[in-house]
């Protein structure tokens, strides 16, 4: 075979692939930006589902329990604080963002990252489920029951999804104890 023969189509996927590349990066350095910004809205309108009371929020603050940073949002106007937490559910981590108002009570909760199970662990983010936590802070803290809540600490369990439904209980909890320990609350 001549060289020529192996040099030409070389030469040619080289270049496609030079030219290639080229535009890949400069579609994401053009995307990048509009990306950050969808993320920050979206973010900005979580935080505001889940503490309605508030009119805006700090840049946001980390505080440590034991051995681990959180993320937190004070609301400006004084109307109280956003959690963000995690715990790990069926397909992975649960991102849980809480609200809970100066006076203690729960505002709202919203999975805002997951990968559980499509028309079982899902269902953690319909109303029905997150509305249950949408209370005062119960005494105790809340535990998932499969036979119907019956307390004030109870959460009735997702059928089919109780690994699901321990990673939200368990990521409000987790919120909680941060608002306790950021107000001097709790126990």
């Amino acid at each position: 075979m001549k060289v020529k023969g192996i040099i030409m189509p070389t030469l040619v996927l080289v270049i496609i692939t030079v030219v290639t590349s080229g535009l890949l990066v400069v579609t994401n350095s053009i995307t990048k930006e509009p990306i950050r910004q969808q993320q920050i809205a979206a973010d900005n309108q979580s935080r505001q589902e889940v503490l309605p009371q508030a009119d805006g929020f700090d840049d946001g603050q980390t505080i440590e329990l034991d051995g681990t940073e959180y993320t937190y949002w004070t609301a400006q106007n004084g109307a109280g604080y956003v959690f963000s937490t995690q715990f790990k559910g069926y397909g992975g981590p649960v991102v849980v963002m809480t609200g809970i108002t100066t006076d203690g009570a729960v505002a709202g909760v919203k999975i805002t990252e997951q990968d559980e199970t499509p028309g079982l662990g899902q269902k953690a983010l319909d109303a029905s489920f997150t509305d249950q936590y949408i209370k005062a802070i119960p005494e105790e803290e809340f535990v998932v029951t499969k036979q119907g809540a019956s307390a004030d600490n109870e959460i009735d369990a997702i059928s089919g999804a109780t690994i699901t439904s321990n990673a939200v209980t368990n990521s409000v909890n987790q919120a909680i104890q941060l608002y306790n320990t950021l107000t001097g609350g709790g126990d």
